[in-house]
């Protein structure tokens, strides 16, 4: 049956507004990563917290349910977090309330939980929210012990019902102390945490004195305080660096201990797993890869919760050099990313530095106080006006009485006789009896003059920058002592690139490395291997080697023009037909490996595409530790063809020759070095042709190159011979003579 959309379209309600789909999808998806970033994934500068986190403790708040108070179920505050204020899944939102009662996420944790909360070990392994109990911190207190005081703005919940605080009153600059880590749409946040100590002296000294540089701040806050300890491995340059711009990398590693032939490992970096990391190091033993080590035993307990020993073999050993092969080859070393995005005072997200953090945090603060003493004024000032009525009452207690009970209307004449206000007659009229005995008048005296007292103090404050800063400042003090304690991991001004000088405990025989064309590496014992007699399967044939040392990576790029890194104690040597480079990358499918090179401390490598464009890259450019590489030549409509390593002190040319015969000989001086890109044109093939590049080279003066035929017949075109084909780059070339380019016969070409 046809469908008549025009006619469906027609009879449609027309308060229904018709928009093209491009626009709608652009308006739906704006508000979509809008709602994600400000509601979801960002936590506020004001108190460090997501959304889902400042309702998980309001909600907790709300259920009375501070550090003093019984256990509750932790089902019953989610259940309320939900209903209330949070309508989205239960799971995610208990997951939420987990992380903030885990010791090892936060220096300073929000929750304190009973039952099985998780363990450094496997964070998520908590126990079904029906089973645990929970209760606030002393900490989160800091958070809440002002929320009803006028302190912070209000919005309604969800269905309009009730009302939730935007955010809470922070005592403390939670954003660096407690640390944030999210994702959003576009953008992320990655927030180390921070020494509480050194968070408060720096905010501190900020409000003594306001220009303070991001350097002067560094001398106070060392840097990130993990907790669970460990070793940031960081240059004081580049911790600087990440405090200027708000973003960067660091580097946390484990700390351990010797103790006899044992190397006791008592702290691993933030967020990692110690049965992947024994995992890891027990696949080494097994794979003989850590012919040094004996046996690894995870003794972690309640008392430890990180207690890895490894067992060292032999008599001696460079425990440092061990460390530093496991550091480079483990998660006993990670990297950690440093994203300073947060949702400002201003409501929108933004990269901080460490000056702009704490002088917005301290803005915040001051106006959370700012609106704390002006409520608490205005309660004392409330309560004056009704003492200064009682006070007449009692000056003129019989008159009073009589007009109550004379007159038909009290009120007025009260109000007009006394001058009392609407305020102060409902509190006089509501006096009890046993309140007029003369005791309580002097009572009443006595509270009076504190209040009035209470009253100067406020307003002086009020009213003073300065008196205002020293409160804070004060306020800082008491937090400093409640809850400062010494730093839990330590900063060492190491570089860590000397992590992967482990020569001197591997394996550093001589081995040369096989690549296939289907992509196999294997690696044979020695150099001076015959690759003629190189076994490969069925179907796959020879298509480069290297000669190296088993301590060397190795470094391969596919025809897509991605390069990856493989680390050469990794493959085993042997006679058999080696591994697939699969196995080790995430290469896509159909895509070939055509170039492997050594990856030594002076590596050079020209690299291009079969159209002809091409450029030099150095050796710290060329280093990626991911499974999936990283892009090195754009191909465009193109692919890359075999890269070609090159010594810039004595090779002078490239060499150049295309399916069509045509060759080219350049200096490799006019190549640009670069780091990544398309490059520029080393050979000129015209746009229109099917022609492409089938051979490349480098070239030192005095060398030949040489013409191998199907028929094992070879041909020699030596240096003089080769200087006919020398021109400027991105020339056409010229065509090799037919003597020495058969037609219809098998070519291949060598330099010698």
């Amino acid at each position: 049956m046809d469908i008549d959309l025009e006619k469906i379209i027609k009879e449609s309600d027309k308060s229904l507004e018709r928009l093209p789909i491009k626009d709608f999808s652009e308006e739906a998806y704006l508000n979509y990563s809008m709602y994600v970033i400000l509601d979801r994934a960002l936590p506020h500068i004001s108190d460090g917290l997501k959304p889902v986190q400042r309702r998980i403790l309001y909600a907790m708040n709300e259920l009375s349910l501070n550090h003093t108070s019984k256990f509750k179920k932790s089902a019953r505050t989610i259940g309320d977090v939900l209903g209330k204020f949070h309508p989205h899944g239960d799971t995610a939102c208990y997951e939420a309330m987990v992380m903030l009662a885990q010791d090892f996420s936060y220096n300073h944790p929000f929750i304190e939980g009973q039952g099985n909360w998780g363990t450094q070990d496997d964070p998520k392994s908590f126990a079904a929210m029906r089973y645990t109990e929970s209760r606030l911190t002393k900490f989160s207190q800091l958070f809440l012990d002002e929320i009803n005081m006028g302190t912070v703005k209000w919005t309604p919940n969800f269905d309009g019902t009730l009302n939730e605080p935007k955010t809470l009153p922070s005592k403390v600059p939670n954003i660096l102390i407690n640390g944030s880590s999210g994702i959003a749409v576009g953008m992320s946040t990655d927030i180390p945490s921070h020494n509480l100590a050194e968070i408060i002296q720096a905010v501190i000294a900020l409000l003594d004195n306001s220009k303070l540089s991001i350097d002067d701040l560094r001398k106070i806050i060392t840097g990130p305080d993990f907790p669970t300890n460990g070793e940031i491995v960081l240059n004081e340059s580049e911790l600087d660096s990440i405090y200027l711009h708000g973003t960067g990398n660091i580097k946390i590693r484990a700390t351990y201990e010797t103790r006899g032939k044992e190397i006791i490992i008592n702290s691993i970096p933030y967020q990692a797993n110690t049965n992947k990391i024994i995992e890891q190091i027990q696949e080494q033993i097994f794979l003989k890869k850590s012919t040094f080590i004996d046996s690894v035993i995870d003794a972690s307990d309640q008392e430890n919760p990180v207690r890895i020993i490894l067992k060292t073999k032999g008599r001696s050993h460079d425990i440092d050099g061990i460390m530093s092969h496991f550091f480079f080859t483990t998660d006993l070393e990670k990297s950690l990313r440093v994203n300073l995005n947060m949702i400002g005072l201003d409501g929108k997200p933004q990269v901080k530095n460490l000056h702009m953090i704490l002088s917005e945090w301290i803005k915040y603060r001051l106006i959370t106080i700012t609106n704390k003493l002006s409520w608490e004024l205005d309660k004392i000032q409330k309560r004056i006006h009704i003492l200064e009525a009682y006070i007449i009452v009692y000056n003129n207690l019989d008159r009073i009485i009589q007009i109550i009970r004379t007159e038909d209307h009290p009120k007025k004449i009260l109000i007009k006789t006394f001058k009392f206000t609407e305020a102060q007659y409902e509190a006089i009229i509501n006096i009890k009896i046993r309140s007029l005995a003369k005791l309580q008048e002097t009572n009443i005296i006595e509270e009076l003059k504190v209040l009035n007292q209470n009253e100067k103090q406020l307003t002086a404050i009020l009213k003073s920058k300065t008196k205002l800063n020293k409160y804070l400042k004060d306020e800082l003090k008491e937090v400093l002592e409640s809850f400062s304690r010494e730093r839990q991991t330590r900063i060492t001004n190491v570089n860590p690139s000397k992590a992967i000088e482990v020569q001197a405990i591997i394996n550093t025989d001589p081995v040369t490395a096989i690549l296939s064309k289907n992509g196999w590496i294997k690696f044979s014992k020695g150099h001076d291997v015959d690759i003629n007699h190189s076994g490969f399967k069925t179907g796959d044939e020879y298509l480069s080697h290297e000669e190296g040392y088993l301590d060397k990576p190795l470094v391969f790029l596919d025809q897509l023009g991605f390069i990856y890194n493989l680390d050469s104690t990794k493959i085993s040597v042997s006679r058999g037909q080696g591994e697939p480079l699969s196995k080790y990358f995430q290469i896509q499918d159909g895509i070939s490996i055509v170039g492997m090179h050594l990856f030594t401390k002076n590596l050079s490598i020209l690299t291009l595409s079969d159209r002809g464009y091409g450029f030099i890259c150095l050796q710290d450019d060329l280093a990626v530790k991911n499974r999936k590489g990283k892009t090195l030549l754009r191909t465009k409509d193109s692919l890359a063809i075999r890269s070609v390593t090159v010594d810039l002190d004595t090779d002078l040319f490239y060499l150049i020759i295309t399916n069509l015969g045509y060759m080219l000989i350049s200096k490799i001086k006019n190549i640009p070095i670069l780091p990544k890109g398309r490059g520029v044109k080393l050979i000129n093939i015209p746009k229109s042709s099917n022609e492409n590049i089938v051979f490349s080279a480098v070239l030192k003066k005095g060398q030949s190159l040489s013409f191998s035929y199907s028929s094992n017949r070879k041909r020699i075109m030596d240096f003089d011979s080769l200087k006919a084909f020398m021109m400027e780059r991105n020339r056409r070339g010229k065509k090799i003579d037919k003597k020495f380019l058969l037609e219809k016969v098998k070519t291949t070409y060598n330099i010698e």
